[in-house]
């Protein structure tokens, strides 16, 4: 098979990998959340002053009190204010009657029916058995919704009516439309195209809360809105698709309470205030009525603003519906052509040019794919999937950049021969797969730095024969090192006597590397006690350790002169792990950690072992004292595996 046979296979197969994990369409997310943003601070949209919201805000609750205690008799008279407004949307449930006042729903229902131009929302039961008397309430709710137009099929999201709860039946009857308030969010919670058009399997229309206000805004039923056909809206001369009954949002709205930030505020009044206001102020207005006090669990994060408030995103939605100019998304002949070119172009280079100027030509090509998008968001008001094409562009350019064989093969003799003396051979391996791991070039990442000293070392080397030392340390570091690898240590350096490790390099996310390091110090304690065993035995001299472990960040990487370089770590971190090594002797204890190490490694090893608080001490060099602790296996856990298996996370696939 030729190579860009291969290559093309290869392809598809990365996109449709990254497409299963949702990486496509995670990026292609941010991507457009950061066009949105930019579009925000560079060419800002006004809000259209048509639309007004009456806040239920921290003012209001101050004066008038919790919305709980309110008898609803407020809301009439808030409506006899609005009485010239175009249209008011109340975004309050009030599927529960008023145990304030008997008196507030009656004095309520009559105000909106008097009104004539108020919708009201109802929302999604809770998932539970529903009673007679609720069953008999979504019965009403299904009359007041419009029918489907004879003959016509509309591709849109289906719903039962009766998984929805309506306002009380006095308050359904007198609003002049209703919709649904339940706004669906993408997968990471934020709200950009909201489903405002469902259907139910009897032929019903179930609007939005903001499509029935925008409705009752211009004097139209939804059936003399919609245009079955085309699955548009058509508001006079304005027409806004829809994507399957979803609106894709030009988002230029924030907070109106948020003094700085990307976007615009809605105008925004106190309902405390409106309740003292003439009539004539909201003449010809669009009436949102909605909470936006301090702890309203009502949040709608949007590209631009992540505490948006449900009433402000309904006002965003009418904006989009009757002012805003609609965006919609790339037609999908033009996206799967951008994504064809990303992948071909590079495909074609490398075949047919030199490396150098096909990793030219490459770029080029995708600064072109990025400028026809940009272009079509910018001046077409299209919504480009952004991330397909440069994920195809990106998976082609790797995959013949791979078939360099020669220089992959170089590249893996190169790390086995810098991380095989001192990494364990199952590291090793890891690495020469994943090279980038490695980060030749010195990176700040979280680390467990492990000391160890034998205690009066020169002592001893100066009253045995030098051929007795070199054997005994030669066995000594031989078991130490073991001990290290084991539990998938990188051995930095031996220091005379001393031994310096880490744990966390190469290791997977999620790695309780404090569990490893404190493992990999009590299996070196337990060598050394057979080691010690065995020369007493011999009439050898027997050592004695001290062990210190501290964990944070630290600089890691190859690092050394040009004629030398070793990969190892620097920083505070390893600075402190060699200072508390030198405490142990002061403590008479053969281990001793740090706090950080103490609190994270029993997450993993419970009561397997005992720390001791041995207090504060104050370290040369920090401002802070550390604080210090004992480790030792506790008897009664000594049969209990401490080995690597068991501490690293699990793969999930096994």
């Amino acid at each position: 098979m030729p190579a860009w046979q291969k290559s093309v296979i290869g392809i598809l197969a990365l996109l449709a990998l990254m497409n299963g994990l949702g990486l496509t369409d995670s990026l292609n997310r941010w991507l457009t959340d950061a066009h949105w943003q930019f579009r925000a601070s560079f060419k800002p949209t006004p809000f259209p002053n048509d639309i007004l919201i009456v806040a239920i805000d921290d003012k209001t609750l101050r004066k008038l009190g919790r919305i709980r205690h309110w008898s609803r008799k407020r809301y009439a008279q808030l409506l006899e204010r609005l009485r010239l407004a175009k249209a008011v949307g109340i975004d309050i449930l009030f599927s529960e009657p008023d145990e304030k006042d008997p008196q507030g729903d009656a004095a309520f229902a009559a105000a909106v029916r008097r009104h004539g131009r108020v919708v009201l929302p109802f929302h999604q039961w809770q998932g539970r058995i529903l009673s007679e008397r609720e069953r008999e309430a979504t019965k009403r709710l299904k009359l007041k919704l419009p029918t489907v137009a004879e003959g016509k099929t509309l591709h849109v999201p289906f719903a039962f009516v009766e998984t929805f709860q309506p306002p009380l039946p006095s308050l359904l009857d007198a609003a002049s439309a209703l919709g649904y308030a339940d706004v669906n969010a993408d997968p990471d919670g934020v709200y950009r195209k909201p489903i405002i058009l469902r259907q139910t399997s009897e032929g019903k229309l179930m609007p939005h809360f903001a499509l029935a206000v925008a409705c009752v805004a211009e004097g139209k039923q939804l059936t003399e809105v919609l245009q079955s056909d085309s699955l548009s809206l058509r508001f006079g001369d304005r027409a806004v698709p829809l994507d399957g009954g979803t609106l894709w949002l030009n988002h230029i709205v924030r907070r109106s309470d948020l003094p700085k930030g990307l976007g615009s505020p809605v105008p925004t009044i106190s309902f405390v205030d409106a309740l003292t206001m003439q009539p004539e102020k909201f003449a010809g207005k669009i009436v949102l009525v909605g909470e936006t006090a301090t702890g309203t669990t009502d949040i709608r994060p949007t590209p631009l603003d992540n505490g948006l408030r449900g009433v402000e995103l309904n006002a965003e939605i009418i904006a989009n519906l009757l002012f805003l100019p609609p965006f919609r998304p790339l037609p999908l002949a033009l996206q799967l052509l951008l994504v064809s070119l990303a992948a071909l172009l590079p495909l074609w280079l490398y075949s047919a040019k030199n490396v150098r100027v096909a990793t030219m030509s490459a770029f080029a090509s995708v600064f072109a794919l990025a400028v026809l998008m940009e272009a079509a968001f910018w001046l077409g008001h299209w919504l480009p999937n952004f991330s397909a094409p440069l994920l195809a562009w990106l998976s082609s350019t790797l995959l013949m950049g791979l078939q360099r064989l020669a220089q992959e093969e170089a590249q893996k003799r190169q790390i086995r021969q810098t991380f095989s003396l001192y990494v364990a051979p199952e590291l090793v391996e890891e690495i020469v797969k994943n090279p980038e791991i490695a980060h030749q070039e010195g990176v700040r990442q979280r680390v467990a730095v492990l000391f160890s000293d034998i205690r009066d070392f020169t002592s001893y080397s100066e009253q045995n024969p030098p051929e007795l030392v070199v054997r005994q340390m030669r066995e000594y570091l031989t078991e130490m090192t073991a001990a290290v690898q084991n539990h998938r240590g990188i051995l930095d350096k031996f220091i005379g006597d001393a031994v310096m490790a880490l744990y966390g390099p190469f290791l997977p996310d999620g790695t309780n590397i404090s569990a490893l390091a404190i493992a990999s110090a009590l299996e070196m304690l337990e060598r050394l006690e057979k080691l010690n065993e065995r020369w007493h035995q011999q009439g050898m001299p027997t050592f004695r350790i001290g062990i210190s472990i501290h964990v944070g960040e630290a600089i890691v990487g190859n690092i050394g002169s040009i004629q030398r370089v070793q990969y190892t770590a620097l920083g505070d971190t390893v600075n402190l792990a060699s200072r508390l090594q030198a405490l142990t002797k002061d403590f008479k204890v053969p281990l001793l950690v740090s706090k950080e190490i103490k609190e994270e490694a029993e997450k993993v090893l419970g009561d397997a072992v005992m720390f001791t608080d041995l207090g504060t001490v104050t370290v040369r060099g920090r401002e802070k004292v550390v604080r210090v602790y004992a480790v030792q296996r506790r008897r009664e856990a000594a049969d209990r595996s401490l080995e690597v298996a068991t501490l690293l996370p699990s793969s999930g696939g096994d």
